[in-house]
């Protein structure tokens, strides 16, 4: 096994493990995911990036371009396999994007806060919060409050110590929240996801505040989805609840995405 750690990417596990690859949420880093890495990267070959506009590529503007190009060549340099590619809020509409362009590269999908469509009204209200967020990242006061609300929020939750000061250290993100919001606006998530007929795992929390009721939404126009809650959970469920979220990772991966003898599950179509 093997782990090597940059300032922007996290490889571990066995080099011939099935690939998982973790895509954070806005605002945060691959810091987010070390309870799953650490957890999964003695079974599976486990990858996460910083996205641009995020930890320490905050200095190159986000686009689902450029974050795709991100995840893609993180997974040719690290496997031949298809991976199940996990995604948190603007992660997993980053998993959804990368689905529909490289079906042939994911072997599976789990999504969380990552259902809502934003397109029409919440479309505009999004666009407004963005455009907020990237304004107020260029004041130091309000922008360091709110590393400050996110820290203590972080210390009051499940993480150990030295997770929470590692997803400090990885940086939090205003303007990343604001460019990662702008981008969602009018695309047409839920057709993009309906050209992957993989296996698909919509994952939230019980008591999801940012994107309420929607878990369920696409579930009927999916061909392979499924849907779980974790109770006691929100938006960011791998956090607040990261062994319940990492348990149904695993038995996903095992159970849906590897089922028996080891052979992958996988999107089928050609990449665009």
């Amino acid at each position: 096994m093997t782990t090597t750690v940059d300032e922007a990417t996290y490889v571990g596990g066995p080099a011939d493990g099935h690939p998982v690859a973790f895509v954070h949420g806005a605002g945060l880093s691959w810091r987010m995911w070390l309870p799953q890495l650490r957890a999964l990267e003695d079974e599976y070959r486990v990858v996460a990036p910083d996205l641009p506009g995020h930890g320490r590529r905050a200095d190159e503007p986000f686009t689902f371009d450029a974050a795709v190009r991100v995840l893609d060549d993180l997974l040719r340099d690290e496997t031949d396999e298809p991976a199940l590619v996990v995604g948190q809020s603007l992660g997993g509409y980053v998993a959804v994007e990368y689905a529909a362009r490289r079906p042939a590269r994911v072997a599976g999908l789990v999504l969380s806060g990552a259902s809502a469509d934003y397109q029409g009204v919440l479309g505009v209200t999004t666009w407004i919060a963005g455009l907020l967020d990237r304004v107020r990242a260029a004041i130091s006061p309000l922008d360091g409050r709110v590393r400050e609300g996110v820290e203590a929020d972080l210390e009051d939750g499940p993480l150990p110590p030295d997770i929470v000061a590692a997803v400090v250290d990885g940086g939090i993100s205003l303007a990343g929240y604001g460019q990662g919001a702008m981008a969602m606006v009018g695309v047409d998530f839920p057709t993009k996801l309906r050209r992957f007929d993989g296996p698909v795992l919509l994952l939230n929390g019980a008591a999801e505040r940012l994107d309420p009721d929607t878990a369920d939404t696409p579930a009927p126009t999916l061909p392979a989805v499924e849907t779980d809650e974790i109770p006691d959970a929100g938006h960011t469920c791998s956090i607040e609840c990261p062994d319940e979220y990492t348990a149904i990772v695993r038995e996903f991966a095992t159970d849906r995405v590897w089922a028996g003898a080891g052979e992958a599950i996988v999107g089928s179509g050609s990449e665009a």
